[in-house]
Formats: structure tokens, sequence, C-alpha cells
């Protein structure tokens, strides 16, 4: 993925978290965006398939995210918005697929 997309989709998860967190608006799309940004850094993949690596890479992009929308935000809404980017790293993990493929 070329850089410019890669920032595209941080700027885009970024954006629409801070208006989720403002205003309770476009909740969806918000979590669409981060879990594009999650899977644009890679974050959803680990050596051997370790669940607990591709959780804490999730949760790391997810405290960027956050980082980056601190200067936005009032400390309510930046605890609001930090506890949702949990909630979507841990609800939209990916799911393994354990057995024979063909």
């Amino acid at each position: 993925m070329r850089t410019t997309e890669y920032e595209t989709k941080k700027e885009q998860a970024v954006k629409l978290s801070v208006l989720w967190a403002k205003t309770g608006l476009r909740e969806l799309s918000m979590r669409d965006a981060v879990n594009d940004y999650i899977e644009a850094t890679g974050a959803n993949h680990a050596i051997d398939n370790d669940e607990q690596a591709i959780l804490y890479g999730r949760r790391a992009v997810a405290l960027r995210v956050s980082i980056e929308a601190i200067n936005s935000l009032s400390k309510d809404e930046l605890h609001r918005l930090d506890r949702k980017l949990m909630e979507i790293v841990n609800e939209d993990m990916p799911r393994q697929q354990h057995g024979l493929h063909r």
C-alpha cells in the first residue's frame, strides 16, 4: 500500500473518530474507518496467527488514532473515544479459521 493511501485511511479514521466523540453521529462509519486503518497497518496479521499479538497490534493502532485526536477533544470526549476504540479492537477481531483447507 502506498504511503498516501495509508495516510488517507489514518486521517479518515481520526476525522470520523473526532466527529463521533463530539456528536455521537456516524458510529458505523467511524468503526469501518478504524477497521480499514487497522487492516492497512497490517495489525490483523501476526506470525502463526497469534491472537494475543494481533490484539496488541490492534490496540497500538487504536491508541495511535486516539493520540492523533487528542488535541480536538475534551477530557470526557477523549475518554469516551478510548472506550469505543477498545470496544472496536476487541469486538472486530479477525476470525481465526482452524482446520484443513483445500
